[in-house]
């Protein structure tokens, strides 16, 4: 069995991977708990076998990985802005060649992993039943339903994946914004329409980042969100989109993350799915390219 902190901790300037959980949930607008997601899944991880068996191989025994404290509020009134201030100063002694994961937490917490690791030009591609590109909702420029707009204001480029809803402000925003590139939850229900998402994540350059919103996801395997909405990727899409990402040989994929994912009391299917999937990303950002060089 694996866990995805106690069991692993490399010297921090020598990590292959760093792991930085988030649990921060201060701007939710619906249902609360994502804060206790990253002890969820961490905890949950302790139950699934250290051999990911689509690549034959234990990379978490393989790999040089250090585990970051989790980052947590100070306290209930701490504003959106001096949590994620937190977040930078908590990265600032990453070496600048380890790939970062994050473990949320609300969405508002990738910016500041996607600024670290990203620059100008580069390329964020997320999963997310929301297109997040509000500039402000309720008293923030830094809420969760702002996390895209920010990023997309760093100048990076987006693609969005599994979108199933949208803001009117949102939809004025895309008439002028450029950069941005969206693939609708039920336009990818139609093969041809899937098959041309899967081309374009083989056609990216450069540095990118990931990120999962869970609530992107089919409720089937994750239903502890807190918007819900029907209609996302199912377990055997999302393999293929992963599987596009990180076999891509011309993108170097920076740092990734899942967030949103919000545990149950009376399930465990939520943090068992979440820990399942950052292990296939682990596995799938170093196998996937070594399985390629090996052929």
């Amino acid at each position: 069995m694996i866990h995805f902190q106690s069991h692993f901790q490399s010297p921090l300037e020598e990590a292959d991977l760093v792991i930085v959980p988030l649990p921060y949930d201060g701007t939710t607008s619906f249902l609360a708990g994502t804060a206790k997601g990253p002890e969820a899944i961490i905890g949950a991880s302790d139950q699934l076998e250290d051999m990911e068996e689509e690549l034959s191989w234990r990379p978490l025994y393989e790999l040089r990985v250090h585990s970051l404290p989790p980052v947590r509020p100070s306290s209930p009134s701490e504003t959106p802005e001096e949590y994620l201030k937190k977040i930078e100063e908590a990265l600032a002694p990453v070496p600048e060649s380890a790939v970062l994961l994050g473990i949320g937490g609300e969405h508002s917490v990738s910016v500041p992993l996607v600024k670290n690791r990203l620059r100008p030009g580069d390329t964020f591609i997320v999963i997310d039943a929301h297109p997040d590109l509000r500039d402000y909702y309720g008293e923030s420029g830094h809420s969760h339903a702002c996390a895209s707009r920010r990023v997309h204001s760093a100048g990076m480029n987006l693609i969005q994946i599994a979108l199933g809803t949208i803001s009117p402000e949102e939809r004025e925003f895309l008439k002028s914004a450029g950069r941005i590139e969206q693939f609708w939850a039920w336009e990818l229900e139609k093969p041809e329409n899937f098959a041309r998402l899967l081309k374009r994540l083989g056609e990216v350059e450069g540095n990118v980042y990931l990120s999962l919103d869970a609530d992107g996801l089919s409720l089937s395997y994750m239903p502890g969100v807190g918007t819900p909405i029907p209609g996302g990727l199912e377990w055997g899409r999302l393999m293929e989109v992963l599987r596009a990402v990180f076999g891509n040989a011309k993108a170097n994929v920076r740092g990734f993350d899942l967030v949103e994912a919000m545990p149950l009391e009376s399930s465990v299917i939520t943090e068992f799915s979440a820990a399942k999937i950052i292990q296939k990303m682990i596995s799938f950002r170093w196998g996937m390219k070594k399985l390629l060089r090996d052929v």
